[in-house]
Protein backbone atom coordinates (compact mmCIF):
# COMPACT_ATOMS: atom_id res chain seq x y z
CA UNK A 1 0.00 0.00 0.00
CA UNK A 2 1.37 3.41 -0.91
CA UNK A 3 1.22 6.59 1.06
CA UNK A 4 -1.56 9.03 0.18
CA UNK A 5 0.55 12.03 1.27
CA UNK A 6 1.91 13.44 -2.00
CA UNK A 7 4.70 15.97 -1.86
CA UNK A 8 2.58 18.99 -2.75
CA UNK A 9 0.03 18.16 -0.04
CA UNK A 10 2.44 17.47 2.83
CA UNK A 11 2.23 20.99 4.23
CA UNK A 12 -1.55 21.03 4.35
CA UNK A 13 -1.79 17.52 5.75
CA UNK A 14 0.63 18.07 8.64
CA UNK A 15 -0.94 21.43 9.41
CA UNK A 16 -4.39 19.91 9.69
CA UNK A 17 -3.17 17.18 12.03
CA UNK A 18 -1.43 19.76 14.20
CA UNK A 19 -4.48 21.98 14.44
CA UNK A 20 -6.77 19.03 15.11
CA UNK A 21 -4.69 17.95 18.10
CA UNK A 22 -4.56 21.41 19.66
CA UNK A 23 -8.38 21.52 19.57
CA UNK A 24 -8.53 18.43 21.85
CA UNK A 25 -11.48 16.68 20.17
CA UNK A 26 -13.74 14.36 22.19
CA UNK A 27 -12.60 10.75 22.44
CA UNK A 28 -13.77 8.53 19.61
CA UNK A 29 -13.32 4.88 18.72
CA UNK A 30 -10.79 2.35 20.03
CA UNK A 31 -7.28 3.31 21.14
CA UNK A 32 -4.73 3.17 18.29
CA UNK A 33 -1.73 0.86 18.12
CA UNK A 34 1.67 1.59 16.59
CA UNK A 35 0.46 0.61 13.14
CA UNK A 36 -2.30 3.20 13.44
CA UNK A 37 0.23 5.86 14.39
CA UNK A 38 2.44 5.05 11.41
CA UNK A 39 -0.59 4.95 9.11
CA UNK A 40 -1.68 8.35 10.41
CA UNK A 41 1.58 9.89 9.27
CA UNK A 42 1.35 8.09 5.93
CA UNK A 43 -2.23 9.36 5.48
CA UNK A 44 -3.38 5.78 5.05
CA UNK A 45 -6.33 6.01 7.45
CA UNK A 46 -9.86 6.78 6.39
CA UNK A 47 -11.39 9.98 7.72
CA UNK A 48 -13.23 8.28 10.56
CA UNK A 49 -10.23 6.34 11.87
CA UNK A 50 -7.95 9.35 11.49
CA UNK A 51 -10.28 11.39 13.71
CA UNK A 52 -10.37 8.58 16.25
CA UNK A 53 -6.57 8.29 16.42
CA UNK A 54 -6.12 12.06 16.81
CA UNK A 55 -8.73 12.15 19.58
CA UNK A 56 -6.82 9.53 21.58
CA UNK A 57 -3.50 11.32 21.05
CA UNK A 58 -5.07 14.49 22.41
CA UNK A 59 -6.30 12.85 25.62
CA UNK A 60 -3.97 9.96 26.45
CA UNK A 61 -0.57 11.10 27.79
CA UNK A 62 0.88 7.57 27.63
CA UNK A 63 -0.14 7.12 24.01
CA UNK A 64 1.17 10.57 23.21
CA UNK A 65 4.47 9.64 24.83
CA UNK A 66 4.72 6.58 22.56
CA UNK A 67 4.00 8.78 19.57
CA UNK A 68 6.61 11.31 20.64
CA UNK A 69 9.16 8.56 21.21
CA UNK A 70 8.64 7.29 17.68
CA UNK A 71 9.44 10.73 16.38
CA UNK A 72 12.39 11.21 18.71
CA UNK A 73 13.87 7.95 17.43
CA UNK A 74 13.75 9.25 13.87
CA UNK A 75 11.29 6.49 13.08
CA UNK A 76 8.83 8.27 10.83
CA UNK A 77 10.42 9.40 7.57
CA UNK A 78 11.94 7.19 4.88
CA UNK A 79 15.72 7.49 4.89
CA UNK A 80 16.50 5.81 1.59
CA UNK A 81 14.41 7.70 -0.93
CA UNK A 82 16.25 5.95 -3.74
CA UNK A 83 14.83 2.58 -2.63
CA UNK A 84 11.83 2.06 -4.90
CA UNK A 85 10.56 -0.70 -2.61
CA UNK A 86 10.02 1.76 0.24
CA UNK A 87 6.68 3.39 -0.41
CA UNK A 88 5.42 4.46 3.01
CA UNK A 89 6.35 4.91 6.64
CA UNK A 90 4.69 1.61 7.50
CA UNK A 91 6.77 -0.28 4.90
CA UNK A 92 10.09 1.42 5.55
CA UNK A 93 11.21 -0.97 8.31
CA UNK A 94 14.17 0.46 10.18
CA UNK A 95 15.24 2.73 7.33
CA UNK A 96 13.48 5.95 8.16
CA UNK A 97 14.03 9.64 7.68
CA UNK A 98 14.31 11.85 10.78
CA UNK A 99 10.80 13.11 11.36
CA UNK A 100 11.79 16.74 11.27
CA UNK A 101 13.79 16.54 8.04
CA UNK A 102 12.04 18.15 5.04
CA UNK A 103 11.24 15.50 2.43
CA UNK A 104 9.35 15.47 -0.82
CA UNK A 105 8.84 19.21 -0.84
CA UNK A 106 7.64 19.69 2.75
CA UNK A 107 8.49 23.23 3.87
CA UNK A 108 10.32 24.40 6.96
CA UNK A 109 7.15 26.21 8.03
CA UNK A 110 5.15 22.99 8.05
CA UNK A 111 7.93 21.20 9.91
CA UNK A 112 7.96 23.98 12.51
CA UNK A 113 4.21 23.77 12.92
CA UNK A 114 4.37 20.01 13.32
CA UNK A 115 7.19 20.35 15.87
CA UNK A 116 5.18 22.93 17.76
CA UNK A 117 2.24 20.54 18.01
CA UNK A 118 4.46 17.90 19.57
CA UNK A 119 5.80 20.22 22.26
CA UNK A 120 2.78 20.19 24.55
CA UNK A 121 1.98 16.83 26.05
CA UNK A 122 -1.82 16.65 26.19
CA UNK A 123 -3.40 17.23 29.58
CA UNK A 124 -0.16 18.14 31.38
CA UNK A 125 2.25 21.08 31.50
CA UNK A 126 1.80 24.55 30.08
CA UNK A 127 4.05 25.74 27.28
CA UNK A 128 7.38 27.27 28.17
CA UNK A 129 8.29 30.42 26.27
CA UNK A 130 10.43 28.55 23.73
CA UNK A 131 7.68 25.99 23.28
CA UNK A 132 5.12 28.74 22.76
CA UNK A 133 7.22 30.15 19.93
CA UNK A 134 7.16 26.72 18.30
CA UNK A 135 3.49 26.05 18.96
CA UNK A 136 2.25 29.41 17.76
CA UNK A 137 4.72 30.18 14.98
CA UNK A 138 1.95 30.40 12.34
CA UNK A 139 0.02 32.91 14.47
CA UNK A 140 3.20 34.93 15.03
CA UNK A 141 4.03 34.98 11.32
CA UNK A 142 0.53 36.26 10.48
CA UNK A 143 0.71 38.83 13.27
CA UNK A 144 4.07 40.19 12.11
CA UNK A 145 2.93 40.31 8.49
CA UNK A 146 0.13 42.64 9.54
CA UNK A 147 2.32 45.12 11.44
CA UNK A 148 2.57 48.53 9.72
CA UNK A 149 5.83 49.72 8.18
CA UNK A 150 6.81 52.52 10.56
CA UNK A 151 9.73 54.81 9.75
CA UNK A 152 9.80 56.76 13.02
CA UNK A 153 13.23 57.62 14.38
CA UNK A 154 14.19 55.99 17.70
CA UNK A 155 13.87 57.92 20.95
CA UNK A 156 15.97 57.60 24.11
CA UNK A 157 14.79 54.84 26.43
CA UNK A 158 15.51 53.59 29.92
CA UNK A 159 17.62 50.48 30.40
CA UNK A 160 14.67 48.32 31.41
CA UNK A 161 12.75 49.27 28.26
CA UNK A 162 15.83 48.49 26.18
CA UNK A 163 15.87 44.96 27.59
CA UNK A 164 12.16 44.46 26.90
CA UNK A 165 12.35 45.71 23.32
CA UNK A 166 15.42 43.59 22.69
CA UNK A 167 13.28 40.63 23.72
CA UNK A 168 10.60 41.69 21.24
CA UNK A 169 13.27 41.91 18.55
CA UNK A 170 14.55 38.44 19.43
CA UNK A 171 11.02 37.07 19.22
CA UNK A 172 10.64 38.44 15.72
CA UNK A 173 13.99 36.99 14.73
CA UNK A 174 12.78 33.52 15.66
CA UNK A 175 11.02 33.67 12.29
CA UNK A 176 13.73 35.74 10.59
CA UNK A 177 11.30 38.64 10.46
CA UNK A 178 11.68 42.25 11.55
CA UNK A 179 8.70 44.56 11.83
CA UNK A 180 7.26 47.26 14.02
CA UNK A 181 5.49 46.24 17.21
CA UNK A 182 2.41 47.86 18.77
CA UNK A 183 3.21 51.25 17.31
CA UNK A 184 6.92 50.98 18.14
CA UNK A 185 9.03 51.34 15.01
CA UNK A 186 11.65 48.99 13.63
CA UNK A 187 14.42 51.52 14.27
CA UNK A 188 13.54 51.58 17.97
CA UNK A 189 13.76 47.78 18.13
CA UNK A 190 17.06 47.83 16.22
CA UNK A 191 18.57 50.29 18.65
CA UNK A 192 17.33 48.32 21.65
CA UNK A 193 18.82 45.10 20.30
CA UNK A 194 22.20 46.72 19.56
CA UNK A 195 22.47 48.28 23.02
CA UNK A 196 21.33 45.08 24.70
CA UNK A 197 23.83 42.89 22.83
CA UNK A 198 26.68 45.22 23.69
CA UNK A 199 25.78 44.94 27.36
CA UNK A 200 24.52 41.38 27.78
CA UNK A 201 25.74 39.53 24.66
CA UNK A 202 23.65 36.33 24.42
CA UNK A 203 22.39 36.42 28.00
CA UNK A 204 18.59 36.41 28.39
CA UNK A 205 17.60 38.71 31.25
CA UNK A 206 14.14 38.49 32.87
CA UNK A 207 13.06 41.68 31.11
CA UNK A 208 14.32 40.36 27.78
CA UNK A 209 12.24 37.20 28.24
CA UNK A 210 9.27 39.32 29.35
CA UNK A 211 9.52 41.16 26.02
CA UNK A 212 9.52 37.85 24.13
CA UNK A 213 6.50 36.74 26.17
CA UNK A 214 4.65 40.00 25.39
CA UNK A 215 5.16 39.58 21.65
CA UNK A 216 3.99 35.98 21.37
CA UNK A 217 1.10 36.63 23.75
CA UNK A 218 -0.17 39.56 21.70
CA UNK A 219 0.15 37.48 18.54
CA UNK A 220 -1.94 34.71 20.09
CA UNK A 221 -4.51 37.22 21.35
CA UNK A 222 -4.88 38.59 17.84
CA UNK A 223 -5.87 35.30 16.22
CA UNK A 224 -6.36 32.58 18.87
CA UNK A 225 -7.21 34.33 22.17
CA UNK A 226 -8.58 31.15 23.75
CA UNK A 227 -5.08 29.66 23.57
CA UNK A 228 -3.43 32.36 25.68
CA UNK A 229 -3.77 30.25 28.81
CA UNK A 230 -1.44 27.65 27.32
CA UNK A 231 1.56 29.98 27.69
CA UNK A 232 3.40 29.95 31.00
CA UNK A 233 3.16 33.11 33.08
CA UNK A 234 6.40 35.11 33.13
CA UNK A 235 8.05 36.55 36.20
CA UNK A 236 6.83 40.01 37.14
CA UNK A 237 9.20 42.89 36.41
CA UNK A 238 9.62 46.27 38.07
CA UNK A 239 7.90 49.19 36.38
CA UNK A 240 4.92 47.17 35.13
CA UNK A 241 1.79 45.99 36.91
CA UNK A 242 1.97 42.50 38.39
CA UNK A 243 0.23 39.93 36.26
CA UNK A 244 -2.76 37.96 37.61
CA UNK A 245 -2.60 34.19 37.86
CA UNK A 246 -5.09 33.85 35.02
CA UNK A 247 -3.87 36.22 32.33
CA UNK A 248 -6.35 37.55 29.76
CA UNK A 249 -5.86 39.40 26.50
CA UNK A 250 -7.01 42.56 28.29
CA UNK A 251 -4.00 42.16 30.58
CA UNK A 252 -1.73 41.87 27.53
CA UNK A 253 -3.24 45.03 26.05
CA UNK A 254 -2.71 46.87 29.35
CA UNK A 255 0.96 45.87 29.47
CA UNK A 256 1.47 47.04 25.88
CA UNK A 257 -0.15 50.37 26.70
CA UNK A 258 2.16 50.78 29.67
CA UNK A 259 5.15 50.02 27.43
CA UNK A 260 4.04 52.58 24.86
CA UNK A 261 3.63 55.21 27.58
CA UNK A 262 7.19 54.63 28.75
CA UNK A 263 8.38 55.52 25.25
CA UNK A 264 6.22 58.62 24.89
CA UNK A 265 8.25 61.86 24.53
Amino acid sequence: MTSNTSSHRQDEYLSRIALALTQRPALQGTPPDDEDLAALLDNMLNEERRSEVISHLAHDPDLYQRWQQLLANHDLWIAHKTDSNVTSIASAGTRRRPWWQPAGGISAAAAALFAGWLVLKPGTDMLSLDQAYQQFSPELALYLDEQPNMRALPVPMDDDITEILAGVYAGQQSLDMHTSFAGIGKAQLDMANEVYRNQFADQATPRHEWGRWLLISDAVCTSEPDNLDQISRPADIDGFAALPDAITCDDIAAQITALQQRLAP
